[in-house]
């Protein structure tokens, strides 16, 4: 059965991580799964990369583009393979935009830009503090980019991703079934819980 799923969190919750162990889980169920993200490996998507690397969008400008890369993504990728009955794993997706991007702009804009985008079958937010997430990204030695340095805006991230989960800031196109779980338990405990919540709607 076709299925849209979404991961979302704030930086170093563990979210590609999970959505790749999600994706093999899957596939050994024997299970049509396609792996994906957002920003996109396309131009929009790379631009937005850019940006984070080294910043030089207006930060409407910015959320524009993440609309923009997001629709490309719907159409290349999500659609055309839930159409063909895949499962499609989003390692972000619109509810980042409305999270990061509303920080900075107008949160009910981000929400308005975004509103036609296609309404996941399931989210799963990995919920850690901004201290436990930016250790482990420090641990890592991931290189700090434009939204993960600032403590201030990340904790507002995480605050709004909760208030997202509840159903909170979003057009009616855009709610969905939520499972908020605990990102700073071992990476095993938590892929058995993503796996429980996505065999729930499965």
């Amino acid at each position: 059965m076709a299925s849209f799923i979404v991961i979302e969190g704030i930086d170093g919750c563990g979210k590609g991580t999970q959505a790749r162990l999600l994706y093999e889980h899957l596939k050994e169920l024997g299970k049509d799964v396609v792996l994906t993200a957002e920003p996109t490996k396309g131009p929009l998507g790379k631009l937005i990369r850019e940006h984070l690397q080294d910043p030089f969008l207006d930060d409407g400008a910015l959320a524009l583009l993440f609309a923009a890369d997001r629709i490309e993504h719907l159409d290349k990728v999500v659609r055309p393979a839930l159409e063909a009955g895949k499962i499609v794993i989003s390692d972000r997706y619109v509810y980042s935009s409305i999270a990061y991007q509303g920080q900075r702009v107008d949160l009910d804009w981000v929400s308005e830009i975004n509103k036609y985008s296609d309404r996941p079958t399931i989210a799963i937010l990995l919920d850690i503090t901004v201290q436990l997430a930016q250790r482990r990204m420090k641990e890592r030695g991931d290189e700090m980019e434009y939204f993960e340095v600032d403590n201030d805006l990340q904790e507002g991230v995480r605050k709004a991703f909760i208030e997202l989960s509840r159903g909170r800031h979003l057009p009616d196109s855009l709610k969905t079934k939520w499972f908020v779980v605990d990102a700073s338990e071992r990476k095993v405990e938590i892929a058995d819980k993503i796996r429980d919540a996505v065999e729930s709607v499965l």
